[in-house]
């Protein structure tokens, strides 16, 4: 028994002892453990915790995991690094293949590749966007109804009844989630039925983008054990799994039967391109981690922005006023009568200077994909000095990127639409490896455009039509996962604007 204690005290001594040592470190490095105590303790505020990392240690730190584990890893924000990775020595940091298999559930998409595949999917989508020229008036008019037949009735019986609305769920239901399968498939769901509900391959897709962050977290060993055993998260992912490629084989199915029959709207939707490849026909298993990929970009990035931005305009009432002031001052009399084709056109958007600002901001502060994963082929040096060895894991936070006083000024935690407008009143242009909201470089987000006008369109439908107003008490804070959504959902009480 006295030995025991002596061996409990000794081991309180050294562990006071490192720790006594090390208070003043950024993150504490313990014997055997690394600095993985520290991160676990700090997971649920990932974002601000990687933030006040980066901005103790200048934007680039060398993370210290346990013993035998491959957790060793730098994680930067600096926009000299981000360029220097992603443009100047882009073929330096692919994905890898630990990457890969982190994230072996997105497959071969476009996402999670490097090389030929990448090239390929992205030589694909450019070519599909140049002879599909009509498409983007077939997801405007089906946007559009979906809104007029979905969203505007739901959003009116809310504000005549004054319910409570998650308007994070309420979007992704009836719009995000729909708009992006059309975006892949060319095909309306509303005109389809499946296995089970909606809902439910939604929810999956969300279970499996949380895995991503855990894996990121977790020592590999302990994530495959998990795996191996059938546990945990690991077991909450196979099953999420099972149930969202049923979907997507499904849509796949449908897709192809729609090609065959050369039905009504047969050549749209993304994959339609891969579809109609005869000389070399793509397997159901590519197509599918194809449109994985794209479904992640295209429904996250146009839900996670529009959520954060009604947040960011519900509690700003000086910036709500400022937006409806300048639709109708630069709209005119077409204020009141808008409809779809009009006010989606790149002429009437162009006017609207301060709403484009507000939607940058919120992608400054709210980036949809907060972390990006590469892996270094051969031993380098960063701008800030930090040195990269050969095949080490290099993690980039866009998220801490938007928060840099360096970059942004000493009111960098403020969300202020202004610092995009020049004193001429234009949209100023900040490069993308100070703004990496949309990635930067070669891997820039093909649906940039894309994704922009329709928050555009959405922002402009909803903000002349309703005002948001933020259940009280509620508590807003980022998820940690692949995307940034909210962790709660967005909880807002409609009122009409008169």
């Amino acid at each position: 028994m006295a030995m025991v204690i002596l061996l409990l005290v000794f081991v309180t001594v050294v562990i006071f002892h490192h720790w006594w040592r090390n208070r003043n470190a950024i993150l504490t490095n313990w014997p055997m453990l690394g600095m993985l105590p520290g991160l676990m303790y700090n997971t649920p505020r990932l974002h601000e915790f990687m933030t006040e990392l980066m901005t103790k240690s200048g934007g680039a730190f060398e993370f210290k995991g346990p013993l035998f584990s491959g957790m060793d890893f730098i994680l930067t924000s600096h926009p000299s690094n981000l360029q220097h990775m992603y443009t100047t020595k882009f073929s330096n940091y692919p994905k890898g293949e630990e990457f890969r298999e982190v994230l072996d559930l997105i497959g071969d998409g476009i996402l999670n590749v490097d090389s030929e595949l990448w090239r390929l999917q992205r030589k694909m989508f450019q070519l599909w966007t140049r002879t599909h020229a009509n498409f983007d008036s077939f997801v405007a008019t089906t946007l559009h109804r979906k809104v007029v037949d979905y969203l505007i009735p739901f959003l009116n019986h809310a504000s005549d009844t004054k319910i409570e609305v998650d308007i994070q769920d309420t979007l992704q239901r009836m719009i995000t989630f729909d708009n992006a399968i059309l975006f892949i498939f060319g095909l309306d769901l509303t005109a389809y039925s499946f296995k089970s509900p909606k809902h439910e391959y939604q929810k999956a897709f969300n279970d499996m983008q949380e895995a991503a962050i855990h894996r990121h977290i977790v020592p590999k060993c302990l994530w495959k054990l998990q795996r191996w055993l059938n546990i945990g998260i690991e077991r909450r992912v196979s099953i999420a799994n099972q149930i969202f490629d049923e979907f997507i084989y499904q849509c796949i199915s449908l897709k192809r039967e729609q090609i065959m029959s050369q039905s009504k709207n047969h050549d749209l939707g993304l994959l339609s391109i891969y579809m109609k490849e005869k000389e070399k026909p793509y397997s159901d298993k590519f197509l599918r981690d194809v449109a994985f990929s794209f479904l992640a970009a295209a429904r996250d990035t146009l839900n996670v922005g529009l959520c954060w931005f009604f947040w960011f305009v519900a509690t700003h009432p000086n910036i709500e006023t400022k937006i409806i002031n300048e639709m109708k001052e630069k709209l005119g009399t077409n204020y009141n009568n808008l409809d779809y084709d009009y006010y989606k056109s790149e002429e009437v958007m162009s006017k609207l200077v301060y709403l484009q600002a507000t939607i940058y901001e919120t992608f400054r502060l709210y980036p949809s994909v907060p972390f990006n994963h590469r892996t270094s082929t051969k031993e380098d040096v960063f701008p800030s000095g930090q040195r990269v060895k050969a095949n080490q894991m290099v993690l980039t936070c866009a998220y801490a990127t938007g928060r840099m006083e360096e970059v942004w000024g000493k009111d960098c935690l403020e969300f202020k639409p202004e610092r995009w407008i020049s004193e001429k009143g234009e949209f100023v242009f900040v490069p993308s490896h100070k703004f990496p909201a949309f990635h930067v470089g070669p891997r820039t987000c093909l649906g940039k455009d894309m994704a922009l006008v329709q928050m555009k369109v959405m922002a402009l439908t909803l903000l002349k039509n309703y005002r948001f107003h933020v259940v009280e008490g509620h508590h807003v804070c980022p998820r940690i996962s692949a995307t940034i959504s909210m962790k709660y959902g967005l909880k807002i009480r409609v009122s009409k604007r008169s």
